[in-house]
């Protein structure tokens, strides 16, 4: 995925996409090359789900 701009989408996105194939029993890497820009979630959006 990637992000044209914008608040970052591609990067929650992907971290969305990752939780979800984890709960799912998967392995995900998920690598982001721009880690030091804004976010569009919130850290505690990152979490695990409980």
């Amino acid at each position: 995925m990637g992000c044209a701009g914008g608040k970052h989408r591609a990067a929650s996105l992907s971290e969305l996409l990752a939780r979800e194939l984890r709960t799912h029993g998967r392995q995900v890497d998920v690598e982001h090359l721009h880690v030091h820009l804004p976010r569009a979630l919130k850290q505690s959006d990152t979490g695990p789900s409980a």
